[in-house]
């Protein structure tokens, strides 16, 4: 068995004893603070373009809300593509799709992967995990940086988030979650473009925190107070 069949039915695996842990368990599904929609298109000195996906993508996403917009630098340079997939209740028919199920589903071949650590904030305390995946498609080779951010966690890893998953349905009565990707072409160096997608990151993440629903007090008195300090040490936390 490959090792993407062996992650994508680890995955499966994961995904289906989540959800027969939450069957009986009521939720409240948690909307977008704010619709996608109106994402800003002007951020510092990236200026975005506002793109759609087919009926067909939105058929397999099943996503409830969705960004896709890309944003080119002024005075010209190569763009980023930022994309968010937002889903307000997960099931086990409408979850967060993998990219390292999508991306070779789409005819990308993964050329690299590996996990990175970003500063959200340009202050060296807002440092986060993220995955980095250097991918190619015939002619076309892009660097792609990707996370998963629910309820108020950032994190890169897909098993986490099924943890995570559990944990806050049993504990938060939430499943509420989003996919947040920026993808460029690569230009001179892997390095290089990491840093372009880094710099219109730090403008984004402020916003995403806006938009996508984190933490709330209703969730600190559920969890009893405490704080969860394998959250805000292991994963990021908006």
């Amino acid at each position: 068995m490959s090792r993407r069949a062996q992650n994508l039915l680890l995955s499966c695996l994961l995904m289906l004893g989540a959800f027969v842990l939450m069957k009986h368990r009521e939720e409240t599904p948690v909307p977008l603070t704010r619709s996608f929609s109106t994402f800003p298109l002007s951020l510092g000195r990236w200026e975005g373009t506002p793109l759609s996906i087919s009926q067909g993508e939105k058929d397999i996403l099943k996503a409830d809300d969705y960004a896709l917009v890309n944003y080119a630098p002024a005075g010209g340079g190569t763009p980023v593509l930022f994309y968010s997939a937002y889903y307000r209740h997960q099931t086990a028919a409408r979850n967060i799709h993998s990219p390292k199920n999508c991306l070779p589903g789409s005819g990308w071949a993964v050329l690299r992967s590996r996990v990175i650590e970003v500063d959200l904030n340009r202050s060296g305390e807002g440092k986060v995990k993220v995955n980095e995946a250097v991918i190619q498609k015939g002619l076309d080779t892009q660097v792609v940086l990707y996370w998963y951010q629910e309820r108020g966690r950032i994190f890169d890893n897909e098993y986490w988030g099924r943890f995570y998953l559990v944990k806050d349905a049993l504990t938060l009565h939430r499943t509420d979650g989003a996919l947040v990707r920026l993808s460029m072409p690569m230009t001179g160096t892997v390095q290089k473009t990491v840093e372009s997608e880094v710099h219109l990151l730090q403008s984004l993440s402020p916003l995403l925190a806006q938009y996508i629903p984190g933490r709330t007090l209703s969730d600190t008195r559920n969890t009893s107070g405490s704080k969860d300090s394998s959250d805000a040490s292991a994963h990021g936390t908006y």
